[in-house]
């Protein structure tokens, strides 16, 4: 999706970021991601895993935003980028369900997930030799706590980067509350509402909604199992 004459003016170009570009959090982490840093040029990307429905035009319009808000700032914004990888998805959350579950005593496909969606870009920062990608992430959505979002959660995505020498930029994630987020952004725009929804989304919820959390099994996932079976497929494809 990205023509080689835009790749040779990407790795040339200075200060240059990755986006993540999901939902409200993500865009309003690009926009005060540009006022805390020197940041010249954004590459938004929407990564899938495969569990998504509804309307895929809407993270495009969202990039819009972006362009608005950053054209004031002569920051230029590529073209959107899509990339995932089933196959990785598939063994980082999907095959080994049972497994884990057994293993840990607890088992969300939330945690691998959003795992994934950063580490799915590594690859493409290393092609472009950028080594800043922003991520939308927040410890904390009013209150209410996600278990991919948690601190030792948020902690393992930030490590993983590091180790390929890139750094996950989260620079909305102390920030709690919901109307803050809805000020960076701009206008009315709803938490959870202008993106995609999934079709195991909650799954981590009990019947009351309420949420159970072993942090003692969610590190021992990602020190025991997401980390290392992710590294390895990231370096396997590189070396490809």
């Amino acid at each position: 999706m990205l023509p080689e004459s835009a790749v040779i003016e990407i790795r040339e170009k200075a200060n240059t970021a990755i986006a993540e570009i999901a939902g409200r959090d993500s865009i309003a982490a690009v926009i005060r991601a540009c006022e805390e840093r020197n940041i010249r040029a954004i590459i938004p990307t929407i990564a899938y895993a495969g569990t998504e429905y509804g309307n895929w035009e809407i993270p495009f319009e969202k990039t819009k935003i972006l362009k608005h808000r950053l054209k004031e700032k002569n920051i230029k914004v590529y073209d959107t980028i899509i990339l995932g990888s089933p196959q990785f998805w598939w063994k980082l959350c999907g095959r080994y369900t049972t497994h884990l579950s057994k293993k840990f005593g607890f088992y969300s496909h939330c945690l691998g997930c959003h795992f994934y969606l950063h580490a799915v870009r590594v690859p493409l920062a290393k092609k472009l030799r950028c080594s800043l990608i922003i991520g939308g992430e927040r410890e904390s959505h009013d209150g209410r706590i996600k278990i991919n979002q948690i601190g030792i959660s948020l902690d393992a995505y930030v490590d993983f980067l590091r180790r390929f020498n890139i750094e996950l930029f989260l620079p909305i994630r102390h920030i709690s509350s919901g109307e803050e987020v809805e000020a960076i952004v701009g206008g009315q725009w709803e938490e959870g509402g202008g993106q995609l929804e999934c079709v195991l989304s909650k799954n981590y919820r009990e019947e009351d909604n309420s949420v159970i959390l072993d942090e003692k099994a969610v590190k021992r996932f990602f020190e025991e199992f997401a980390l290392k079976t992710a590294e390895e497929v990231i370096k396997d494809y590189l070396k490809s």
